[in-house]
């Protein structure tokens, strides 16, 4: 689970922090152009149909200060762009934080402590003292909510701050450079796809989580996919993604056809709205959305597009 949350839902790490009190000073990353290694992060391809083009970027919603700046093919294809486009706006937190209060917050005098199986506490206390998260912030989070606070968490631990994510940084490129910001989901379309899990569902939602954590081969891989994204290996991405097809848990069958698979269809159809209305269009979504063959970019071929990879 943790592998695929910082590919897919992009509102998740910013908002998260905000809503535990972790958030800090760290602005997104600026982008601009200077001396960068081959293959500086994700992959970019453009898509081409009948005179209609743009360009899709794959991202990741975590990130260090060293992953910037972006390679010289991406920057000009941003500086070149028309408007911006991504899953959801990550900067609107005051929206964000609203949204997670209706699907991920108990408002009926439920609570964590309540639920919880005590086994499940027990487990959860280490890793609450790990990522210096007090009770008293979760103690009205919902299983799922929690879950991603976690996840989020670990990867902020190993040094990945979802205010240098890559989303967090091309958002604030577009409107620093007075480019039109489309979203093409909303966050309350991401949000109830968590919000609609049944509390059995959400428990054992958590319980994945933290087991994904304390195992150290499970936690290897999932820092495995950003090597594989600033490698730009879109063949390892592709590997990594059928060897989660094939994860059994509930939380790996639900991420892989709730807020991956399900969604793309989606995407795909934001992607062509905007390319045949909107000339040179700059697309950022999460990279694991572009591999694979039920991927977006493979819509789009479907639908006549023809997919160039440019780096």
């Amino acid at each position: 689970m943790l592998r695929q949350i910082i590919v897919t839902l992009c509102w998740l790490p910013l908002s998260l922090l905000a809503l535990t009190g972790q958030a800090n000073s760290v602005e997104p990353a600026a982008v601009q152009a200077g001396a960068v290694p081959e293959r500086q992060g994700g992959a970019l391809f453009k898509i081409q149909r009948a005179g209609q083009s743009a360009y899709v970027f794959g991202t990741i919603h975590v990130g260090r200060a060293d992953f910037y700046p972006f390679d010289d093919k991406v920057l000009q294809a941003l500086q070149h762009s028309s408007s911006v486009a991504l899953e959801i706006d990550p900067g609107n937190t005051q929206g964000l934080s609203a949204l997670m209060t209706k699907y991920g917050i108990y408002a009926d005098g439920k609570s964590l402590a309540k639920e919880l199986p005590q086994p499940l506490q027990k487990q959860l206390n280490p890793l609450l003292e790990k990522y210096d998260l007090t009770p008293a912030a979760l103690a009205n989070m919902k299983p799922w909510l929690l879950a991603t606070v976690l996840g989020i968490s670990e990867y902020t631990y190993q040094g990945y701050l979802p205010q240098y994510g890559v989303d967090s940084t091309l958002a604030a490129f577009a409107k620093s450079h007075d480019k039109p910001l489309v979203e093409l989901e909303t966050a309350e379309q991401q949000l109830s796809l968590l919000g609609k899990l049944t509390s059995t569902e959400q428990i054992q939602f958590l319980q994945d989580s933290i087991d994904e954590i304390q195992d150290p081969e499970k936690a290897r891989r999932s820092m495995q996919l950003i090597t594989l994204w600033r490698n730009g290996d879109v063949e390892g991405l592709t590997t990594m993604l059928a060897e989660m097809t094939s994860d059994d848990t509930f939380t790996g069958k639900f991420v892989q056809r709730a807020l991956l698979v399900e969604r793309n269809p989606g995407l795909a159809g934001g992607i062509e709205k905007l390319a045949g209305t909107t000339p040179h269009a700059f697309v950022g979504i999460g990279m694991l959305h572009l591999v694979g063959k039920d991927s977006v970019l493979a819509i789009l071929q479907q639908r006549g597009y023809t997919v160039t990879r440019i780096y």
